[in-house]
């Protein structure tokens, strides 16, 4: 069944920034923006470095989508106040053991750092996101398939192939059209001897481009 093969992994909220911001960087949407020249030297006026800004810009998308509604997350919920007097100084304690489902009015109103979600009557830790709805809203890019082979061929092929390893066909060495030609003219296909246009068609599929154009390294 599909629920079966459903991918269940949590992730934490800094491994999807990391899958996310690996995409931006992919793609060279923040690496090819254009890094301005600091005024004077000031530290505080330099870009920062593309990884910095890819992680950033990755960081707001996932905050949006979770906003919106579109990405779904879970915490661990805290709504008793600590004595921050004491150790460990933390404003909620007694976050529950297992993860709560955030709404997303939570996330609008809340405040979000130190990957904590900090709420007027509470605070989520230990957020995680669904894996396989992170890579839903963010796919990586397939690669196309590389052609397979089919094995299939025809005597031209095959003969062309003859004519490569006959002559010694390489980028530097390509003879002269007039010797392929008398070549071909000598071969049959299925019995037949070849047509002197399609001898010299077939001259012609075997050299490079550059040198019908007299382009050519070597020529003989």
């Amino acid at each position: 069944m599909a629920l079966e093969k459903l991918d269940r992994q949590q992730w934490r909220f800094d491994e999807a920034v990391d899958y996310v911001a690996e995409l931006i960087s992919a793609e060279k949407s923040v690496a090819e923006e254009k890094v301005l020249e600091p005024a004077y030297g000031a530290p505080w006026l330099q870009e920062p470095a593309p990884t910095d800004r890819a992680r950033a810009v990755a960081r707001n998308e996932l905050l949006v989508a979770l906003r919106d509604g579109d990405l779904h997350a879970t915490g661990r919920l805290s709504t008793t106040r600590a004595n921050r007097a004491a150790p460990p100084y933390t404003e909620w304690t007694l976050h529950s053991g297992h993860g709560e489902p955030i709404s997303p009015a939570q996330w609008r109103s809340g405040e979000f750092r130190t990957e904590r979600l900090r709420l007027i009557d509470g605070e989520f830790i230990d957020i995680r996101l669904p894996r396989f709805m992170v890579r839903a809203i963010w796919p990586k890019a397939e690669q196309a398939p590389a052609p397979q082979r089919t094995g299939y061929s025809t005597p031209y092929l095959d003969l062309l192939r003859a004519a490569i390893a006959e002559f010694g066909l390489t980028e530097e060495r390509q003879p002269k059209k007039d010797n392929l030609v008398d070549w071909f003219r000598t071969q049959k296909v299925e019995g037949e001897t070849l047509s002197e246009n399609l001898a010299s068609a077939m001259a012609t599929l075997v050299r490079l481009p550059s040198s019908q154009r007299g382009g050519a390294k070597r020529m003989w």
